[in-house]
Protein backbone atom coordinates (compact mmCIF):
# COMPACT_ATOMS: atom_id res chain seq x y z
CA UNK A 1 0.00 0.00 0.00
CA UNK A 2 1.20 3.22 -0.84
CA UNK A 3 1.20 4.87 2.91
CA UNK A 4 1.76 8.17 1.48
CA UNK A 5 -1.06 8.31 -0.55
CA UNK A 6 -3.35 8.71 2.26
CA UNK A 7 -2.07 11.53 3.79
CA UNK A 8 -4.28 14.45 3.48
CA UNK A 9 -3.05 16.50 0.69
CA UNK A 10 -1.17 19.93 1.76
CA UNK A 11 -2.77 22.97 1.60
CA UNK A 12 -1.90 26.14 -0.50
CA UNK A 13 -0.30 29.04 0.90
CA UNK A 14 -2.73 31.47 1.91
CA UNK A 15 -0.37 34.33 1.28
CA UNK A 16 1.65 33.61 -1.86
CA UNK A 17 4.58 36.35 -2.12
CA UNK A 18 3.45 38.38 0.42
CA UNK A 19 3.34 39.13 4.48
CA UNK A 20 0.61 41.62 5.06
CA UNK A 21 0.31 43.67 7.95
CA UNK A 22 -2.43 43.51 10.45
CA UNK A 23 -3.40 45.99 13.35
CA UNK A 24 -5.33 44.97 16.79
CA UNK A 25 -6.77 46.51 19.52
CA UNK A 26 -7.42 45.52 22.61
CA UNK A 27 -8.81 45.89 26.21
CA UNK A 28 -4.89 45.90 27.65
CA UNK A 29 -4.93 49.41 25.99
CA UNK A 30 -2.39 48.57 23.62
CA UNK A 31 -2.68 48.47 19.51
CA UNK A 32 0.02 45.76 18.01
CA UNK A 33 0.54 45.91 14.33
CA UNK A 34 1.51 42.28 13.58
CA UNK A 35 2.90 40.26 10.39
CA UNK A 36 0.08 37.82 9.54
CA UNK A 37 1.67 35.33 7.68
CA UNK A 38 3.86 34.46 11.05
CA UNK A 39 1.65 35.92 13.61
CA UNK A 40 3.66 37.59 15.11
CA UNK A 41 3.75 41.01 17.04
CA UNK A 42 6.21 43.79 15.15
CA UNK A 43 4.80 46.72 17.30
CA UNK A 44 3.08 47.61 20.56
CA UNK A 45 1.61 51.27 20.23
CA UNK A 46 0.74 52.16 23.97
CA UNK A 47 -0.67 55.48 24.70
CA UNK A 48 -4.54 55.17 25.87
CA UNK A 49 -4.87 55.43 29.56
CA UNK A 50 -8.57 52.39 28.98
CA UNK A 51 -9.67 50.22 26.94
CA UNK A 52 -8.82 50.39 23.08
CA UNK A 53 -12.27 49.36 21.52
CA UNK A 54 -11.71 50.64 17.94
CA UNK A 55 -9.82 51.45 14.99
CA UNK A 56 -9.92 52.92 11.25
CA UNK A 57 -6.25 52.70 9.63
CA UNK A 58 -4.88 53.80 6.14
CA UNK A 59 -2.40 51.14 4.99
CA UNK A 60 -2.31 53.23 1.24
CA UNK A 61 1.51 53.63 1.77
CA UNK A 62 2.53 50.59 2.76
CA UNK A 63 5.12 49.00 3.83
CA UNK A 64 6.73 52.60 3.55
CA UNK A 65 4.04 54.13 5.69
CA UNK A 66 0.66 53.76 7.86
CA UNK A 67 -1.52 55.09 9.98
CA UNK A 68 -4.46 54.79 12.21
CA UNK A 69 -6.62 56.05 14.63
CA UNK A 70 -8.04 54.60 17.45
CA UNK A 71 -10.52 54.71 19.93
CA UNK A 72 -11.13 54.54 23.48
CA UNK A 73 -13.27 53.77 26.68
CA UNK A 74 -11.07 56.99 28.31
CA UNK A 75 -12.98 59.74 26.00
CA UNK A 76 -9.99 59.96 23.37
CA UNK A 77 -9.16 59.34 19.97
CA UNK A 78 -5.68 58.95 19.07
CA UNK A 79 -3.57 59.00 15.75
CA UNK A 80 -0.56 57.10 15.17
CA UNK A 81 2.23 56.51 12.70
CA UNK A 82 1.54 52.85 12.91
CA UNK A 83 4.84 51.71 11.15
CA UNK A 84 6.92 53.44 13.54
CA UNK A 85 4.46 52.73 16.92
CA UNK A 86 4.71 56.63 17.13
CA UNK A 87 1.89 58.98 18.06
CA UNK A 88 1.03 61.67 16.49
CA UNK A 89 -1.43 63.55 18.50
CA UNK A 90 -4.90 63.48 20.90
CA UNK A 91 -8.74 64.62 19.73
CA UNK A 92 -10.57 65.15 22.51
CA UNK A 93 -14.51 66.08 23.23
CA UNK A 94 -16.14 63.04 23.57
CA UNK A 95 -17.58 62.64 27.42
CA UNK A 96 -18.06 59.00 27.10
CA UNK A 97 -16.26 55.98 25.43
CA UNK A 98 -15.58 56.25 21.64
CA UNK A 99 -17.46 53.14 20.50
CA UNK A 100 -16.73 53.26 16.58
CA UNK A 101 -14.50 54.91 14.00
CA UNK A 102 -15.33 55.74 10.36
CA UNK A 103 -11.99 57.80 8.40
CA UNK A 104 -11.82 59.22 4.78
CA UNK A 105 -8.50 59.54 4.42
CA UNK A 106 -8.29 61.23 1.18
CA UNK A 107 -10.25 64.32 2.46
CA UNK A 108 -8.60 64.14 6.09
CA UNK A 109 -11.82 63.29 8.20
CA UNK A 110 -12.79 60.72 10.27
CA UNK A 111 -16.14 60.16 11.86
CA UNK A 112 -16.14 58.75 15.76
CA UNK A 113 -19.29 57.47 17.96
CA UNK A 114 -19.42 57.84 21.23
CA UNK A 115 -21.51 56.48 24.54
CA UNK A 116 -22.20 60.03 25.27
CA UNK A 117 -25.02 59.52 22.44
CA UNK A 118 -22.81 62.16 20.12
CA UNK A 119 -21.39 61.40 16.64
CA UNK A 120 -18.50 64.04 15.81
CA UNK A 121 -16.58 64.43 12.38
CA UNK A 122 -13.15 65.56 12.53
CA UNK A 123 -10.50 67.31 10.78
CA UNK A 124 -7.55 64.30 11.10
CA UNK A 125 -4.38 66.87 10.06
CA UNK A 126 -6.06 70.05 12.56
CA UNK A 127 -7.33 67.05 15.06
CA UNK A 128 -10.45 69.75 15.46
CA UNK A 129 -13.87 68.60 15.76
CA UNK A 130 -15.76 69.92 12.72
CA UNK A 131 -19.69 69.24 13.52
CA UNK A 132 -21.15 67.24 16.58
CA UNK A 133 -24.36 65.03 15.79
CA UNK A 134 -26.92 64.42 18.38
CA UNK A 135 -30.49 62.54 18.24
CA UNK A 136 -29.84 59.54 19.97
CA UNK A 137 -31.29 59.10 23.13
CA UNK A 138 -28.51 56.79 24.73
CA UNK A 139 -24.91 55.35 23.94
CA UNK A 140 -24.15 54.70 19.86
CA UNK A 141 -22.27 51.40 19.77
CA UNK A 142 -21.51 51.41 15.90
CA UNK A 143 -21.52 53.78 12.76
CA UNK A 144 -20.99 52.66 9.17
CA UNK A 145 -19.94 55.63 7.21
CA UNK A 146 -21.02 55.96 2.82
CA UNK A 147 -18.79 59.15 2.47
CA UNK A 148 -19.44 58.97 -1.18
CA UNK A 149 -23.00 60.17 -0.47
CA UNK A 150 -21.97 62.14 2.32
CA UNK A 151 -23.94 59.91 4.58
CA UNK A 152 -23.44 57.83 7.62
CA UNK A 153 -25.37 55.41 9.66
CA UNK A 154 -25.61 54.96 13.68
CA UNK A 155 -26.87 52.48 15.50
CA UNK A 156 -27.28 53.22 19.31
CA UNK A 157 -28.12 51.48 22.80
CA UNK A 158 -31.91 53.27 22.61
CA UNK A 159 -32.62 50.02 19.76
CA UNK A 160 -32.76 52.61 17.25
CA UNK A 161 -30.71 53.28 14.02
CA UNK A 162 -30.12 56.62 12.60
CA UNK A 163 -29.05 57.99 9.07
CA UNK A 164 -27.04 61.11 8.74
CA UNK A 165 -26.92 63.96 6.26
CA UNK A 166 -22.94 64.52 6.86
CA UNK A 167 -23.19 67.78 4.85
CA UNK A 168 -26.12 69.47 6.41
CA UNK A 169 -25.77 67.64 9.90
CA UNK A 170 -28.93 66.36 10.22
CA UNK A 171 -30.39 63.04 11.23
CA UNK A 172 -32.77 62.25 7.97
CA UNK A 173 -34.58 59.21 9.24
CA UNK A 174 -34.96 56.94 12.12
CA UNK A 175 -34.89 52.95 11.63
CA UNK A 176 -37.12 51.38 14.01
CA UNK A 177 -37.61 47.29 14.71
CA UNK A 178 -35.02 46.43 16.72
CA UNK A 179 -36.09 45.42 19.83
CA UNK A 180 -31.95 45.62 21.87
CA UNK A 181 -29.36 47.80 21.30
CA UNK A 182 -28.07 48.10 17.53
CA UNK A 183 -24.07 46.97 18.30
CA UNK A 184 -23.26 46.56 14.32
CA UNK A 185 -24.36 48.14 11.34
CA UNK A 186 -23.31 48.11 7.76
CA UNK A 187 -24.48 50.27 4.83
CA UNK A 188 -24.21 49.36 1.07
CA UNK A 189 -22.39 52.15 -0.50
CA UNK A 190 -24.20 54.56 -2.76
CA UNK A 191 -27.04 52.65 -2.49
CA UNK A 192 -30.46 52.84 -0.21
CA UNK A 193 -29.86 49.79 1.87
CA UNK A 194 -27.86 48.18 5.29
CA UNK A 195 -27.80 45.62 7.64
CA UNK A 196 -27.82 45.80 11.51
CA UNK A 197 -27.03 43.52 13.81
CA UNK A 198 -28.42 43.62 17.42
CA UNK A 199 -28.60 42.35 21.48
CA UNK A 200 -31.80 41.05 20.04
CA UNK A 201 -29.85 38.62 18.35
CA UNK A 202 -31.68 39.42 15.09
CA UNK A 203 -29.56 40.52 12.02
CA UNK A 204 -32.36 43.06 9.97
CA UNK A 205 -31.86 44.26 6.48
CA UNK A 206 -33.40 47.92 6.09
CA UNK A 207 -34.66 49.45 2.89
CA UNK A 208 -33.59 53.50 3.42
CA UNK A 209 -35.67 54.90 1.28
CA UNK A 210 -38.75 54.17 2.90
CA UNK A 211 -36.89 53.05 5.83
CA UNK A 212 -38.77 49.79 6.22
CA UNK A 213 -37.20 46.31 7.64
CA UNK A 214 -37.33 44.13 4.50
CA UNK A 215 -36.10 41.21 6.17
CA UNK A 216 -34.91 39.76 9.66
CA UNK A 217 -32.63 37.04 10.03
CA UNK A 218 -32.05 35.37 13.53
CA UNK A 219 -29.81 32.00 14.16
CA UNK A 220 -27.29 33.60 16.55
CA UNK A 221 -28.50 32.23 20.48
CA UNK A 222 -26.93 35.84 21.61
CA UNK A 223 -26.16 39.25 21.31
CA UNK A 224 -24.43 40.20 17.83
CA UNK A 225 -21.61 41.68 17.94
CA UNK A 226 -19.68 42.81 14.38
CA UNK A 227 -21.16 42.48 10.44
CA UNK A 228 -18.83 42.27 7.55
CA UNK A 229 -21.52 42.54 4.18
CA UNK A 230 -20.53 41.62 0.58
CA UNK A 231 -23.34 43.41 -1.07
CA UNK A 232 -22.06 42.21 -4.58
CA UNK A 233 -22.49 38.46 -3.86
CA UNK A 234 -25.42 39.26 -0.98
CA UNK A 235 -22.94 37.19 1.61
CA UNK A 236 -22.90 38.65 5.14
CA UNK A 237 -20.38 37.20 8.11
CA UNK A 238 -21.54 38.07 11.70
CA UNK A 239 -20.55 37.18 14.91
CA UNK A 240 -21.68 37.01 18.43
CA UNK A 241 -20.98 36.91 22.10
CA UNK A 242 -22.45 32.95 21.54
CA UNK A 243 -18.79 32.40 20.56
CA UNK A 244 -19.80 32.02 16.99
CA UNK A 245 -19.28 33.11 13.74
CA UNK A 246 -21.83 32.87 10.90
CA UNK A 247 -21.56 32.60 6.96
CA UNK A 248 -24.88 33.66 5.90
CA UNK A 249 -26.86 33.88 2.55
CA UNK A 250 -28.34 37.32 2.38
CA UNK A 251 -31.17 36.86 -0.05
CA UNK A 252 -32.19 33.67 1.48
CA UNK A 253 -32.00 35.06 4.71
CA UNK A 254 -30.16 31.55 6.09
CA UNK A 255 -26.59 30.49 7.17
CA UNK A 256 -24.56 28.66 5.18
CA UNK A 257 -21.82 28.17 7.81
CA UNK A 258 -20.92 28.37 11.25
CA UNK A 259 -16.81 28.86 12.99
CA UNK A 260 -17.03 28.22 16.39
CA UNK A 261 -13.26 27.98 18.01
CA UNK A 262 -13.26 31.11 19.90
CA UNK A 263 -13.77 30.12 23.76
CA UNK A 264 -14.89 34.03 24.36
CA UNK A 265 -17.21 36.23 22.52
CA UNK A 266 -16.04 37.09 19.07
CA UNK A 267 -16.51 40.99 19.08
CA UNK A 268 -14.72 41.95 15.47
CA UNK A 269 -13.94 40.70 12.39
CA UNK A 270 -12.33 41.87 9.34
CA UNK A 271 -13.29 39.64 5.67
CA UNK A 272 -11.50 39.31 2.64
CA UNK A 273 -14.17 38.43 0.58
CA UNK A 274 -12.34 38.01 -2.72
CA UNK A 275 -9.84 35.58 -0.82
CA UNK A 276 -12.44 33.52 1.09
CA UNK A 277 -10.48 34.65 4.61
CA UNK A 278 -10.92 36.27 7.51
CA UNK A 279 -9.45 37.57 10.60
CA UNK A 280 -11.73 37.26 13.90
CA UNK A 281 -10.61 38.85 17.43
CA UNK A 282 -12.29 37.59 20.92
CA UNK A 283 -12.02 37.74 24.60
CA UNK A 284 -12.05 37.08 27.57
CA UNK A 285 -11.62 33.52 27.83
CA UNK A 286 -8.95 33.30 24.49
CA UNK A 287 -7.85 36.89 23.88
CA UNK A 288 -6.60 35.76 20.90
CA UNK A 289 -6.90 36.43 16.84
CA UNK A 290 -7.80 33.60 14.59
CA UNK A 291 -7.17 33.46 11.02
CA UNK A 292 -9.32 31.64 8.68
CA UNK A 293 -10.08 29.61 5.40
CA UNK A 294 -13.99 30.73 5.50
CA UNK A 295 -14.09 28.80 2.08
CA UNK A 296 -14.04 25.46 3.73
CA UNK A 297 -13.88 26.52 7.67
CA UNK A 298 -10.25 26.05 8.21
CA UNK A 299 -8.73 27.85 10.88
CA UNK A 300 -4.67 28.70 9.60
CA UNK A 301 -3.81 30.29 12.70
CA UNK A 302 -4.14 31.19 16.47
CA UNK A 303 -2.52 34.39 16.90
CA UNK A 304 -1.83 35.52 20.68
CA UNK A 305 -0.11 38.38 22.31
CA UNK A 306 -3.00 40.64 23.54
CA UNK A 307 -3.79 40.52 27.23
CA UNK A 308 -7.42 41.99 27.03
CA UNK A 309 -10.35 40.92 24.58
CA UNK A 310 -9.78 42.03 20.86
CA UNK A 311 -11.66 44.58 20.21
CA UNK A 312 -10.22 45.75 16.79
CA UNK A 313 -9.19 44.49 13.93
CA UNK A 314 -7.91 45.70 10.18
CA UNK A 315 -5.55 43.48 8.01
CA UNK A 316 -4.22 45.18 4.68
CA UNK A 317 -5.61 42.57 2.11
CA UNK A 318 -4.92 44.32 -0.82
CA UNK A 319 -0.68 43.52 -0.16
CA UNK A 320 -2.11 39.98 -0.45
CA UNK A 321 -4.10 40.89 -4.16
CA UNK A 322 -1.39 42.88 -5.38
CA UNK A 323 1.45 39.60 -4.56
CA UNK A 324 -0.73 37.45 -6.62
CA UNK A 325 -1.58 39.53 -9.41
CA UNK A 326 2.05 40.86 -9.61
CA UNK A 327 2.70 37.12 -10.12
CA UNK A 328 1.09 36.44 -12.72
CA UNK A 329 1.74 38.93 -14.69
CA UNK A 330 5.34 38.13 -14.21
CA UNK A 331 4.22 34.40 -15.52
CA UNK A 332 5.20 33.45 -12.30
CA UNK A 333 3.04 30.33 -10.56
CA UNK A 334 1.95 31.84 -7.19
CA UNK A 335 2.67 28.34 -5.53
CA UNK A 336 6.20 28.63 -6.20
CA UNK A 337 9.30 29.62 -4.66
CA UNK A 338 8.13 30.28 -1.11
CA UNK A 339 4.75 30.73 -2.27
CA UNK A 340 3.18 27.56 -2.40
CA UNK A 341 2.65 24.92 0.01
CA UNK A 342 2.68 25.78 3.83
CA UNK A 343 4.56 23.09 6.08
Amino acid sequence: MDWASLLPEPRPQMFPGSSPPMLTCSSDKTLRLWNLKKGECERTLVGHERAALCLAVDWSGWPEKARAISGSLDHTLMHWDVRNAVWLGKMEGHTGAVSALAADWMAEQALSASYDGDMRLWDIVERQCRRVFQGHKGPICCLSADWSASQALTGSQDSTLKLWDLEVGICVQTLVGHTGPVWAVNKELGCPQALSGSCDRHLMRWDLRCGTCARAMLQHQRPVCALSVDWETSQVMSSSVDRTLLLWDLDDCEPLDKFDLHPGTVWCLHVDWLGRRMVSGAGPGDNTVRLWDFSDGHCEMEIFGHQGSVWGVDVDWATAHRAVAEAEGLGIDPEVEGLGVRS
